[in-house]
């Protein structure tokens, strides 16, 4: 049974004194406050670590100083409200929940890692909408389509023929430029540096909460069908493309210019991107997924010497867990609106699978290159 109220514990000078069965809920108290956040995104974590504040729990490396394990702890319940989906109302959410959904990946659309489908659909999404809307801006200036870094021959289909431009583009206002720009700097931020620097996601996330724009977290049936699709057909693409790019460009230039995108905003096998970042073996193998298990902590120093256990009394902070009724219920509930994110996608879904399917890596690796320098 999972606990539902927190242990009483007898404090000694030296610290806390408890038997087996408490040291027992203890343990299924922190196992169960953890529950949700992705295996290996956080080091492993047991009820030592705690008592004896380590420093692998007291400052864990790929999330922002304020917002540390303690504060998880201490605040999992109010976190667990609407389901643990990120919220853009600071009446219903404070900013700093919001943000400790999105740091320790509780909400499969609204994080960083290209883990889930739907982060992976939003990075395409974003990556072909400003290639598409970069294309057009240079048709106004030159008749000729295509601008590139990399040429190389290609069939004319896949060109794009300035003559349907008005039949088929749709303009994206400058703010919604700037806020996919924000997203995918974030992403990169996350996936080549989650450790050494939280300055574009945190960006990113004010932006988030503050304006109007959300990204594409519902997928009908035949969406996500067509998206598998399309994805399937852009992976097998990026790995060709990607091979031209690093025959032509050699290995130094096009680690990097091109090879921090590989496994963020682009898909590609893992000899084509790069281990320049802070990974020390972190990486796994779905994506760059980050596994911070044997991450070193930014502090090896000795545990924190204090009046208290901070990280303790934040682990026995009130606490009940949902059961699966109440989860699905509040699920339900935040798709059904009641709680839901209110934020606007940039463009309609048929518009933005459709540059999905249309845009080439040809079109969209000059644009990434271009757009993200360093």
């Amino acid at each position: 049974m999972m606990p539902t109220t927190t242990v009483v514990l007898a404090r000694n000078t030296h610290g806390f004194d408890f038997d087996d069965s408490k040291k027992a809920e203890l343990e299924l108290l922190l196992k169960t406050k953890l529950q949700g956040v992705p295996n290996h995104h956080l080091p492993s974590l047991i009820l030592s670590d705690i008592l004896d504040q380590t420093p692998r729990a007291l400052n864990i490396a790929n999330i922002p100083p304020d917002i540390q394990l303690q504060f998880f702890l201490q605040n999992r319940a109010t976190i667990d409200n609407y389901a643990g989906k990120a919220i853009k109302d600071d009446d219903k959410q404070s900013f700093d929940i919001t943000r400790a959904i999105w740091f320790y990946r509780l909400d499969e659309a609204h994080q960083f890692q290209r883990f889930h489908d739907v982060v992976r659909w939003n990075t395409a999404i974003y990556v072909a909408l400003l290639a598409q809307h970069s294309k057009v801006s240079s048709n106004k200036y030159s008749s000729h389509s295509e601008v590139r870094v990399i040429h190389h021959g290609h069939s004319s289909k896949d060109s794009y023929n300035p003559r349907n431009t008005k039949d088929t583009y749709k303009p994206l206002p400058s703010a919604a430029i700037r806020f996919i720009t924000q997203y995918l700097t974030a992403i990169l931020e996350h996936h080549n540096t989650p450790t050494s620097s939280f300055a574009a996601r945190e960006s990113f996330l004010r932006a988030w909460n503050s304006g109007p724009w959300d990204l594409f977290t519902v997928f009908g049936g035949a969406q996500k069908k067509l998206m598998k699709n399309a994805m399937k057909v852009l992976s097998k693409d990026w790995e060709a493309e990607l091979a031209i790019a690093k025959k032509q460009m050699g290995k130094e230039r096009y680690e990097r210019e091109v090879g921090k995108f590989v496994g963020g905003l682009i898909p590609g096998r893992k000899d084509q991107g790069v281990g320049a970042w802070e990974r020390r073996g972190e990486e796994k193998a779905r994506d760059g997924d980050i596994d911070m298990e044997n991450a070193a902590p930014k502090d090896q120093g000795e545990g924190k010497e204090s009046d208290g256990n901070g990280l303790l009394e934040a682990l026995l902070s009130p606490y009940v867990s949902h059961t699966k009724h109440t989860k699905k219920q509040a699920e339900a509930e935040t798709r059904g609106g009641m709680t839901a994110v209110q934020g606007t996608p940039v463009i309609d879904m048929r518009y933005a699978i459709t540059m999905v399917q249309r845009m080439k890596p040809e079109d969209m690796l000059p644009v990434l290159i271009r757009l993200f320098p360093e």
